[in-house]
């Protein structure tokens, strides 16, 4: 006898084996173990919890007192499942910045330093921890958490002083990963890093990705005080070469093009959480009065909570200029039923139901009045459909502009890239 199947569930096919592969070409299955939100239950407090998957982050730097250049592996100590292995840890120059995306749970923080350059990490060459030498600082997290300024003062004296609390044994099955970016770094546009490779690791497989690359805003050139920033975002299993044909036009006498780099598949609400991080560190270094921001596709439901939530009409009222490509703002109702049903999934399907409380909190957050917002949608995009035009969105716009491209090729249209440089010109010239 056949069974019928049930509406949820057929909903759910639907979402992974169509709407997916409109947004991204699905590889489902592909989705790691630390990213799953169904994973095996943690321990928060003595309280069990139902999910566990990594989901919150951790930023911060590491300072050596006598200057040491050798090699760093900073490890990650779970307070919270003692007993189960190290697989949390990156390597990192002796000074250096680091991001580190986990789990939920209670943490320490650990270097060990190769001071002999053997390429090999014993407990003996315990360099650093969070926290005073004899009473280590522990942090806890939580879903969507962003701790940072963690400070990690390193000296080879302190081999002498800090004991790691148990018998340092490192996974060799998995990669020991070398975590070299930061934000405001200059690099090509072309650079391997933002590989359609990478860009998919970002979104089915973000904990290698942040382990990697973290979550940063990249240069193409030097900081130049007399032009003026655009800060593109890209979507689900994107990068900055999405915006290559934008890149390439642009009038760079006039603008300086900066890219947020991040692994797409974590919550939208972090990513936006990190994007805004990364922008007040650099308008803190630079000092800039003016930019512009520009996402596509799920980048426009990151930058728009980072306007309406961070008050930037207010004292950080730089940004002037806000434009979306094919943002479905209305989010999937099939992502609402995955939700409902045991399977693999990741964090930010979870932010893009119609349901979700971050589509919610998004839309009903009205943009500040001092940032001039245009919405830009493809009258063939089969993938946001009338979602782009959300009257909740479309509401806080000058102008909504429909064009006769789809989902992808709107960043790759003449007319659409016309518009909107006539837009710039238009809105940053006073």
């Amino acid at each position: 006898m056949k069974r019928k199947m049930s509406k949820g569930k057929y909903l759910f096919l639907v979402f992974v084996f169509f709407v997916m592969p409109g947004i991204t070409g699905c590889r489902y299955l592909s989705i790691s173990h630390e990213d799953d939100i169904i994973e095996m239950p943690s321990l928060y407090k003595g309280k069990e919890r139902l999910l566990t998957y990594h989901c919150a982050v951790i930023k911060g730097k590491i300072v050596s007192s006598d200057k040491l250049k050798n090699p760093t592996l900073l490890i990650v100590y779970p307070l919270s499942a003692a007993d189960r292995p190290l697989t949390d840890y990156i390597v990192l120059k002796s000074t250096s910045s680091f991001t580190l995306y986990l789990s939920e749970g209670r943490y320490r923080l650990y270097t060990i330093t190769d001071f002999n350059n053997d390429g090999i990490y014993r407990e003996n060459e315990v360099s650093g921890v969070y926290g005073p030498p004899s009473s280590p600082k522990e942090i806890s997290l939580r879903k969507e958490d962003l701790v940072k300024g963690v400070v990690i003062n390193t000296s080879k004296d302190n081999s002498h002083k800090i004991t790691f609390p148990r018998q340092l044994s490192i996974d060799e099955k998995q990669e020991t990963v070398s975590q070299l970016t930061y934000s405001g770094q200059i690099t090509k546009i072309y650079d391997g890093m933002f590989s359609f490779e990478n860009a998919s690791a970002g979104w089915w497989n973000p904990t290698a990705f942040m382990k990697a690359f973290g979550a940063h805003i990249y240069f193409m050139e030097e900081y130049d005080p007399e032009k003026i920033p655009i800060l593109f975002v890209h979507g689900a299993e994107g990068s900055p070469q999405d915006w290559v044909y934008f890149f390439i036009r642009l009038d760079r006498s006039r603008y300086q093009p900066w890219f947020f780099y991040y692994p797409s598949g974590i919550h939208l609400s972090l990513a936006s959480q990190l994007l805004y991080d990364e922008l007040m560190e650099l308008q803190g270094k630079y000092g800039f009065n003016k930019i512009c921001i520009a996402a596509h596709s799920i980048g426009g439901l990151i930058t728009r909570p980072l306007l309406t939530r961070y008050k930037f009409e207010k004292s950080n009222n730089f940004v002037k200029l806000y434009v979306t490509f094919a943002t479905p703002w209305s989010g999937f109702e099939a992502a609402d039923a995955s939700q409902k049903l045991p399977h693999k999934s990741l964090p930010s399907w979870m932010d893009i139901g119609t349901q979700s409380v971050f589509i919610r909190r998004t839309l009903n957050a009205k943009l500040p009045r001092n940032i001039h917002y245009y919405l830009f949608y493809g009258k063939e995009d089969q993938v946001s459909e009338g979602r782009a035009l959300d009257e909740r969105a479309s509401s806080d716009a000058r102008e909504s502009l429909g064009f006769d491209c789809d989902h992808n090729s709107i960043l790759t249209n003449r007319i659409v890239f016309k518009k909107f440089n006539n837009i710039l010109e238009k809105e940053l010239s006073r």
